[in-house]
């Protein structure tokens, strides 16, 4: 609810619409005013904020929900405000309790011209941890 992600409930979040896509998770939002950096342009933490969220929504859609052990994120362009995004994020490997992830961010209108990408590596809690942290996770 007051994720600043995608909750509804925060005055931060764009908020990111989330839904499964071929392999993982494709987000939706408009970055506005509130998330400004440079002028006219998406604040880099942002980026990475929306980035760190949706890796974590793919290791859960992927039946391994995870937190963030490390995140490495490389700006390519800058982030339009006000310009419909599209974030995907899907698992690429596992080692033990270690997850792999990748993510972008792109625009709606043209996602193949990547702005932003990410790779993570996410650690899924021990069993009895994952169901306290994720309830809602099967």
């Amino acid at each position: 609810m007051y994720s600043p992600v995608t909750g509804a409930g925060s005055p931060l979040a764009p908020p990111m619409d989330v839904t499964p896509d071929s392999g993982g998770v494709v987000g939706r939002c408009t970055l506005g005013i509130a998330h400004e950096g440079p002028p006219g342009y998406g604040h880099g933490g942002m980026s990475a904020m929306l980035l760190d969220e949706l890796m974590g929504w793919a290791c859960a859609a992927a039946g391994m929900p995870g937190m963030t052990v490390s995140l490495q994120v490389c700006y390519h362009r800058p982030v339009p405000l006000g310009t419909p995004l599209r974030v995907y994020a899907r698992v690429t490997g596992t080692e033990d309790r270690k997850i792999f992830v990748d993510g972008s961010i792109g625009t709606e209108d043209d996602p193949s011209v990547v702005v932003v990408t990410a790779d993570g590596v996410f650690v899924s809690p021990a069993p009895d941890r994952t169901r306290a942290l994720f309830p809602n996770v099967h």
